[in-house]
């Protein structure tokens, strides 16, 4: 690389590093989730109907995505949807999904570290079967865009264990709007190595300091030969907190 674009690129990085900083990146309604955790006593509640599209039709109706802040570097989170699927022929079925519980813990604060780091693990059981999902996310503003990461390792019984990643980018065009893309894979690794990957588009408009609007479209891109492709699949909802 030439020495005037080394130096073009590192131009860059100064401006914004001095520019205005913009919160969160990540979380609902990305796949992606976000370090930063909610202030003490601070209830954030997640509300949205969410759909998914293969050969059948799944809605959560409603999502429901509660999360309290214990203290400012640890936050409680439960996850409740009730889904109703629709098979080919049309036929419905509804059933309350078995809970998702999680607890946030931020370790390290971008502010006075360069990188915000936090640690999310969250544990369902379904019927017999448990689920542990260990992921570590992080995430650095540069101005107005905010980049994000999540490495986790999805414990499952019955041999279905799996590594996921997810890569979010978000932008600030204004102070209540953040629009936000991302790609997120997830690898199964036994007994047979299979990925899939998800294409996802949101957005986030806050109306005041209680409610935000929160949504999101999105579609499978990668698809093992054994499973049905998600051909689309999305999440609208509103965000309140107090």
């Amino acid at each position: 690389m030439k020495r005037d674009t080394i130096k073009f690129y590192l131009l860059i990085i100064c401006i914004f590093s001095f520019s205005n900083s913009y919160a969160q990146g990540g979380g609902p309604p990305m796949l992606t989730d976000d370090p930063a955790t909610l202030d003490k006593n601070q209830f954030e509640i997640n509300t949205s109907i969410n759909s998914q599209v293969t050969k059948e039709v799944q809605l959560a109706v409603p999502y429901v995505d509660a999360n309290y802040g214990i203290n400012n570097d640890l936050q409680l989170k439960i996850e409740a949807p009730y889904l109703i699927t629709y098979d080919e022929q049309k036929h419905s079925n509804g059933k309350f999904v078995d809970p998702l519980f999680g607890v946030k813990c931020h370790l390290v604060h971008e502010e006075k570290y360069f990188l915000s780091v936090s640690t999310y693990p969250q544990f369902t059981i379904t019927g017999t079967q448990k689920g542990f999902l260990v992921p570590l996310l992080l995430s650095k503003t540069i101005g107005k865009f905010t980049i994000g990461e999540e490495l986790g390792y999805l414990f499952v019984e019955k041999d279905s264990s799996s590594l996921l990643n997810g890569n979010l980018l978000s932008y600030h065009p204004t102070k209540r709007l953040e629009l936000m893309g991302e790609f997120f894979w997830q690898k199964s690794v036994h007994p047979t190595i299979a990925t899939v990957g998800f294409m996802n588009y949101g957005c986030r408009y806050t109306f005041n300091k209680t409610f935000t609007f929160i949504g999101s479209v999105g579609t499978q891109v990668i698809t093992p030969s054994n499973q049905e492709r998600q051909y689309f699949f999305s999440f609208i909802g509103i965000q309140s907190d107090f």
